[in-house]
């Protein structure tokens, strides 16, 4: 069985080689065939590339939205600590902090978008503060530090003055 095989290849390579026993006309067929498969297979081989680098880039974006969510959280979380620690008198239960609403509304009368006045340090707010930082010449860290604070002239620059920590009604003067 095997000679035969190989007397087959051997006939089959001498009329290739020779090619007197292809037409002309198959030959060139063969050849835009094979032209035709070259390029389906390119063209195929780049879209796939495309949709790969396109799903690289969007799972990219994803891993760094969550990493941003999740640095914008541990942020909030510490500065939650350190308001507990320190006995911050500020902080309501939900965590909002009338220092931050404070800065919030001076960002917002200063022209910046800190988003709503509502004592979180989100993301909106962390940029905002670091925008008129690097505008002021300050640290650009995104924190509202003492420094930060007094440049934004915010009536709530200590963290022990809060007249919204005050029942309603209640006077800021002793009788």
């Amino acid at each position: 069985m095997k000679r035969i095989a190989v007397i087959a290849f051997a006939v089959a390579l001498g009329l290739a080689w020779t090619g007197a026993a292809i037409p002309a006309d198959v030959k060139e067929e063969t050849k835009e065939k094979a032209q035709d498969t070259k390029e389906t297979l390119k063209d195929k081989g780049e879209t796939a590339k495309d949709k790969l680098k396109d799903a690289g880039e969007t799972a990219k974006d994803k891993i760094k939205e969550a990493g941003e969510k999740v640095k914008d959280k541990a942020v909030e979380l510490k500065d939650k600590a350190k308001a507990k620690i320190s006995g911050d008198k500020d902080m309501d239960k939900a965590g909002r902090s009338a220092r931050v609403r404070s800065a919030q509304q001076a960002l917002a009368d200063k022209g910046y978008n800190p988003g709503p006045a509502d004592g979180l340090m989100g993301p909106r707010t962390r940029a905002a503060v670091t925008e008129f930082q690097r505008k002021e010449g300050l640290e650009p860290n995104g924190r509202l530090d003492m420094k930060t604070m007094s440049r934004l002239g915010s009536s709530n620059s200590s963290p022990s003055a809060s007249p919204a920590t005050q029942p309603q009604g209640a006077s800021t003067t002793k009788p």
